[in-house]
C-alpha cells in the first residue's frame, strides 16, 4: 500500500476523498434526517405503486410534477430494502458520493486537457505518468474535497428529493463532453450525450444545461475552424453528442409534448415574471442567491442549518478567490485558463437562473443546486493558487544554490506550510460534521421540517393489527392528492396505504373532516388527528366519539377507547401513555 501510494499520490487521495464523502453521506442515514417530509414520502409511494403495478413511468404528475428517472431508482431501493425512509434516502446518498468522482473528473480534464502547456493528444508524453501531483490533479482533489465535506451537497445527498441528481449528470455531460471534444473518442461522446440526455430527467434546474453546453462546442468549433489547434472532427462529435443526447431525453420530451401543462408544473406560480416589475425581481432574486454563498444562506431547516452561507467561511475565502481569478483569466488575451475560466462561470452564472428567475423562499439552496459543480471547482481553484502562491517561492528558494546553508529552515517551512493545509481540511470537515451530525439533529426547528410526528404516529399506527379500524383525520393541510391532503402522504407511506386495496385489507379510513365519518363500534377503533394543535377537531372528535379519549404519545395525539384504570387526563383532556 504505501508503495502504491508513492506511486499514484493522485488516486489514493482520490480514494480518501471518496470514502469521506461515503461517511459523510452514509453516516446514520437511518436516523439523520429523522422523519420523512411528505414529499419524500410521495416518491416513495409512487414508487410503491409502480413496484405493486409494474408501471413505472416517465413523469410523476402529482405534487406539481415530478419526473420518474429519480422515483424508479428510489423503487428499485424499496424492493431490496423494503419501504423504510432511508431506504428511500440511500438513493439520494449514493449519487451525493458519486458527484465528488463527478467533480474531480471534469476538475481534472478542465484544467489538464484545455489549458496550454500539456501534450496533445497523440503525444508521447501525454502517456508517461506523473509522479508529482500537476496543477490540475491538485485543483481536482482539492474541489472534489470540498464538495465531499460540504453541508450543502451533503444535506441534499440525504433527503430523498430527486434534485440531488442534477450536479452529477452537469459533471458528467461536461467531463465526457470535453474528453470528446479534444480526443474524438467515440464512447465518450456517446457517454456525454447519454448523461446529458439523462439529465433531462431529473429536475427542473437541468433545462437550463443547454445553455452551458453551448460554451465548450462553440469554442471547440471555433478552435477547430481556425485551425489553431491539433483536434479531431469536431462538428462530427458535435453532431453525434447531441444526437445522443437528444434520443435520451426523447421520452421525457414526448410527454411534455402531450402534457404542456406540466412542464412548468409550480414553476409559474413562483416565476418573476408574474410580478408587476420582472427586472426589479430578476435582480433583486440574483443578489439575494450571490449572497447565499458567503453571507445568508438558505433558512429552510431542510435546505440548510440555521441560515448560515451556503459555504464555510474558509471555504468561501478559497471560492472568492478563484472567482476573482478566473474573472481576471476570461477577460485576459492569452490567458491559458482562458477557456476554463468561460466554463465555469458560465455554468456558475446559468445554473442560478433556476433560482434568479424565481421570487419564493429566496435564497434557496435546492433551486440553486445546479451551481455546486461549478462552486465548488471555483473554489478548489482558489484553494491551489493559495497553495502556489506560498509554496512556489519556498520550492525556488530550496533549489537556488545559494540557499544551501538554509536548506534545514526551507524544509521546515515546507513542512509547517504543509501541516497548515491539514490543519485547513480538517477543519472544513470537521466544521462541516459538526454543524450536521451535532448541531442539526438537536435543533428544535428540525423535527418540524420533517414532519417527524407524522411519521412517528404512522408507525405506530402500522403496528396496530388490521382488525383495528384506524381514522386518519388529515388536518394539517397540503394540496390534495388524488382527493386527500398532501401532508398524508408521510401517514401513507409509513403505514403502507397509500394504494386504496391497502386501505381496505389493514383497515385504514383518510378524512378531512370528522364529520365524514359516522360513529361505529368504538371497541376496535383509534382516531389520528394529524394537527394536535387543532383544538377544534379534537373537540370534534370527543363528541363524535364520546367512547374514546386522546392519550399523548409524545410528539403525537391518538383517540382510543378509554381504559378504567387509566390515569387522569390533563387540562387539555390528554392522557399521558
Amino acid at each position: 500500500m504505501p508503495a502504491f501510494i508513492r506511486k499514484h499520490p493522485e488516486l489514493a487521495l482520490l480514494a480518501l476523498a471518496f470514502a469521506v464523502a461515503g461517511f459523510f453521506r452514509f453516516y446514520q442515514i437511518a436516523s439523520i434526517p429523522p422523519g420523512l417530509y411528505p414529499d419524500e414520502a410521495m416518491n416513495g409511494n409512487n414508487a410503491v405503486e409502480a413496484l405493486s403495478t409494474g408501471t413505472f413511468k416517465i413523469f410523476y404528475p402529482e405534487n406539481n410534477g415530478r419526473e420518474g428517472f429519480f422515483i424508479n431508482i428510489q423503487a428499485l431501493s424499496v424492493w431490496l430494502f423494503g419501504p423504510e425512509a432511508w431506504a428511500l434516502r440511500i438513493v439520494s446518498a449514493f449519487i451525493g458520493t458519486l458527484t465528488v468522482l463527478g467533480v474531480w473528473l471534469l476538475a481534472r480534464e478542465l484544467f489538464s486537457g484545455w489549458t496550454r502547456g500539456r501534450p496533445e493528444a497523440g503525444d508521447p508524453r501525454a502517456s508517461e505518468p506523473e509522479r508529482d501531483l500537476s496543477p490540475a490533479a491538485v485543483i481536482a482533489l482539492a474541489s472534489a474535497f470540498l464538495i465531499a465535506t460540504s453541508y450543502w451537497h451533503v444535506n441534499f445527498s440525504r433527503i430523498g428529493f430527486r434534485a440531488i441528481m442534477v450536479p452529477l449528470f452537469v459533471c458528467l455531460g461536461l467531463a465526457f463532453l470535453l474528453r470528446a471534444l479534444r480526443t474524438g473518442s467515440i464512447p465518450m461522446t456517446v457517454l456525454g450525450g447519454l448523461a446529458t440526455g439523462l439529465g433531462f430527467h431529473t429536475y427542473i434546474a437541468f433545462r437550463f444545461m443547454p445553455l452551458v453546453l453551448a460554451i465548450p462546442i462553440v469554442a471547440a468549433l471555433r478552435l477547430w475552424y481556425r485551425g489553431l489547434r491539433k483536434q479531431p472532427c469536431v462538428p462530427c462529435v458535435a453532431a453525434l453528442f447531441l444526437f445522443v443526447a437528444f434520443v435520451a431525453a426523447l421520452p421525457i420530451g414526448l410527454y411534455f409534448l402531450n402534457h404542456p401543462a406540466d412542464f412548468l408544473g409550480r414553476s409559474g406560480q413562483v416565476s418573476i415574471f408574474s410580478a408587476n416589475d420582472p427586472l426589479r425581481e430578476f435582480v433583486k432574486s440574483s443578489v439575494i442567491t450571490l449572497g447565499m454563498l458567503n453571507l445568508r444562506g438558505d433558512c429552510n431547516p431542510r435546505h440548510n442549518f440555521a441560515c448560515f452561507p451556503e459555504l464555510s467561511p474558509v471555504v468561501g475565502v478559497f471560492f472568492l478567490i478563484g472567482f476573482c481569478l478566473l474573472l481576471l483569466a476570461l477577460f485576459r488575451r492569452g490567458d491559458p485558463n482562458r477557456f476554463p475560466a468561460s466554463l465555469l462561470v458560465g455554468s456558475f452564472l446559468v445554473m442560478m437562473l433556476p433560482a434568479s428567475l424565481t421570487r419564493e423562499g429566496l435564497p434557496h439552496a435546492l433551486r440553486s443546486i445546479g451551481m455546486i459543480p461549478a462552486v465548488f471547482i471555483i473554489a478548489g481553484y482558489g484553494a491551489w493558487w493559495l497553495w502556489e502562491r506560498f509554496g512556489e517561492p519556498i520550492r525556488r528558494a530550496e533549489k537556488n544554490p545559494a540557499n544551501a546553508p538554509h536548506q534545514a529552515r526551507i524544509r521546515r517551512i515546507q513542512k509547517e506550510l504543509a501541516i497548515l493545509a491539514v490543519v485547513a481540511m480538517v477543519w472544513i470537515a470537521g466544521e462541516g460534521f459538526r454543524n450536521y451530525f451535532f448541531r442539526f439533529p438537536v435543533s428544535t426547528r428540525t423535527p418540524g421540517a420533517f414532519a417527524t410526528d407524522l411519521w412517528h404516529g404512522g408507525r405506530y399506527l402500522a403496528s396496530l393489527p388490521d382488525d383495528i379500524k384506524k381514522i386518519v383525520v388529515v388536518n394539517s393541510g397540503g394540496d390534495p392528492i388524488r382527493g386527500i391532503p398532501a401532508s398524508a402522504q408521510t401517514v401513507m407511506f409509513a403505514t403502507g396505504t397509500f394504494l386504496e386495496q391497502e386501505r381496505e385489507r389493514k383497515n385504514f379510513r383518510y378524512v378531512a373532516n370528522i364529520r365524514d365519518i359516522r360513529p361505529g363500534d368504538i371497541a376496535r377503533t383509534v382516531v389520528y388527528p394529524m394537527n394536535p394543535l387543532d383544538l377544534e377537531t379534537r373537540e370534534a372528535i370527543r363528541k363524535r366519539f364520546p367512547g374514546l379519549e386522546g392519550v399523548n404519545h409524545n410528539d403525537f395525539i391518538l383517540f382510543e377507547q378509554k381504559s378504567a384504570q387509566a390515569p387522569e387526563n390533563d387540562a387539555f383532556g390528554l392522557r399521558e401513555e
